[in-house]
């Protein structure tokens, strides 16, 4: 005989069109949020008709309040300095962000998010971040969430979870009109997130593609492209590059903003960390008092800044 299925939070969430952390409030008769009285009910009705029940986990995760915001950061034995830097940049950035509405922050960079998956409970976090992930082990680690879950440089197909990135679609449109050619190069950083790599490299040739790690050689890729032009993201990745090319021929897709890191004429394209944190921290924040409506399938893609 099957085991009965047991319904879960987001069960209701899908049958009601909220988020997990809608229906969590609700079931834990909390009304400090800001949630309408027909979402309630209808969060309290799907639940009766599903016959949820609570499990001792589930109350324990409601216990909210510590405001201690997480922030991981998915790192691969074979990352670069560069990629770290921008990461835990990133990070920083969010750190202050969130100070600035009263959170803390407690960052964890891990090379095996999917052994953190008590993260959560472990540290009483009212929310977190996630930077870079693979599809993987964010469906592990996302099973049984009650607290809002942000992905920052991550696509996961899931308009349950809000994602931040940048739209590399016009990014690097613009990137090619800059440089006059249908067909530059492209040189990046490695990343976990696959369907956010598929995004960036879909627009170049599979021979112009140079993805960085400690163990491949970009000396031999710059010489067997010495004549092309290409697009570089990452600040640190285009001060190496820099050096090889006229500047003309080059455009560096930058994440830190205007420091010394590369030359003041170098062709520029800004998606700061900066702005992307404080996008990322204002999300969170109407998440948490629940004045948050999602949009766009729940994705939000960062443009190209002024230089």
């Amino acid at each position: 005989m099957m085991a009965k299925y047991k319904s879960t939070m987001r069960d209701i969430a899908k049958e009601c069109g909220v988020s997990v952390a809608t229906v969590s409030y609700v079931l834990n008769h909390s009304q400090e949020e800001k949630i309408s009285h027909d979402t309630r009910l209808k969060v309290m009705e799907t639940a009766t008709r599903l016959h949820y029940t609570p499990n001792k986990k589930t109350k324990f995760a409601l216990e909210r309040q510590s405001n201690l915001i997480g922030i991981i950061i998915n790192l691969k034995e074979s990352n670069t300095s560069g990629k770290k830097m921008i990461f835990y940049d990133l990070a920083a950035e969010l750190s202050d962000q969130m100070s600035h509405i009263g959170f803390e922050t407690i960052l964890i960079a891990t090379k095996e998010l999917k052994n953190d998956v008590n993260v959560i409970t472990k540290h009483r976090l009212d929310a977190l971040f996630i930077i870079d992930a693979d599809t993987k082990t964010i469906a592990r680690f996302t099973k049984d969430y009650y607290v809002p879950i942000l992905f920052l440089d991550c696509e996961i197909n899931n308009s349950l979870f809000c994602r931040i990135y940048p739209d590399y679609e016009d990014i690097i449109s613009n990137a090619k009109r800059m440089l006059n050619t249908e067909y530059p190069f492209l040189i990046m950083e490695d990343v976990y997130n696959q369907p956010l790599r598929q995004q960036v490299i879909e627009w170049f040739r599979p021979p112009d593609i140079f993805i960085h790690t400690e163990t491949s050689n970009l000396e031999q890729f710059l010489h067997s492209h010495q004549n092309g032009k290409g697009i570089v993201i990452g600040d640190i990745l285009g001060m190496q590059v820099e050096r090889h090319f006229p500047k003309d021929d080059l455009v560096v897709i930058s994440s830190l903003g205007n420091t010394n890191l590369l030359p003041p004429d170098m062709k520029r394209i800004n998606v700061r960390n900066k702005t992307k944190a404080s996008v990322a921290s204002k999300v969170l924040s109407d998440m948490l008092s629940l004045d948050y409506e999602a949009v766009n399938d729940n994705c939000i893609l960062l443009k190209m800044e002024d230089c």
